[in-house]
């Protein structure tokens, strides 16, 4: 084979390997999306700037349009932990969805689920933490609910100090941390609240197919739980 065939060859192989290794960055940027750290308050401001108020006859629950909505909160009493790096309490913190209505909706836990947090003055506390990645959804992230049935996303809490400061933080199965700073002795509220308004199209993940869907059936409406006290109690 003559050098130019050869070189021919090899300038083809090299485009080959280089269009191979593109498809598979692109592939793995699906699975893991790169996002600017980005200061949380105005994101959980924004999740909650829209966020609907109707009435309920359940102190932890409300329903729109057929949607019911409940909080889950069993520990209403916290006992602080030590203040030793290696002291920490899990806290339950949960929404379930309810389909009520006649028709199937569908709900997804990526990027939805928010706490807001009242202190014992009422002021609100702010939001911390955020992401600098985010794993993208699959299916099973986003349930298609059938009339009566339901779900519940949970989100991975705790209780800890940090820097010498009572802190309540959770992660949300995506790459995000978040928390509220600063806790003291004394009762608080807490409502949770569910937001997709920013996300009206989904790409996930469906192992079935090994490729993803695009959701479009998303529940858009924001709701909030109502407030619910819980206390943070010393030892």
């Amino acid at each position: 084979m003559s050098r130019y065939f050869r070189g021919i060859l090899m300038r083809n192989f090299l485009i080959f390997c280089l269009a191979l290794a593109l498809v598979l960055v692109g592939q793995i940027t699906h699975f893991l999306m790169p996002t600017e750290l980005s200061a949380t308050e105005d994101l959980g401001m924004k999740k909650f700037a829209n966020l609907i108020s109707v009435e309920s006859t359940d102190s932890n629950a409300v329903e729109v349009d057929g949607i019911r909505f409940e909080s889950l909160i069993p520990q209403r009493v916290l006992t602080i932990p030590p203040n030793r790096p290696d002291a920490q309490i899990p806290v339950q913190l949960g929404l379930r969805i309810t389909n009520q209505s006649q028709k199937p909706v569908r709900f997804t836990r990526y990027d939805t689920l928010f706490p807001l947090l009242l202190e014992p003055n009422g002021q609100r506390l702010q939001l911390g933490g955020g992401r600098n990645w985010s794993a993208s959804p699959g299916v099973s992230d986003c349930p298609l609910l059938q009339p009566q049935e339901s779900v519940t996303f949970f989100l991975d809490a705790r209780l800890f100090w940090q820097d010498n400061l009572l802190r309540l933080e959770w992660a949300d199965g995506f790459g995000g941390i978040w928390f509220f700073d600063d806790l003291k002795p004394g009762t608080y509220r807490i409502a949770l609240g569910y937001s997709n308004s920013s996300t009206p199209v989904l790409w996930a993940y469906d192992p079935e197919i090994k490729t993803f869907r695009k959701l479009t059936d998303l529940w858009r409406v924001p709701v909030a739980t109502p407030l619910v006290e819980f206390r943070l109690v010393q030892r």
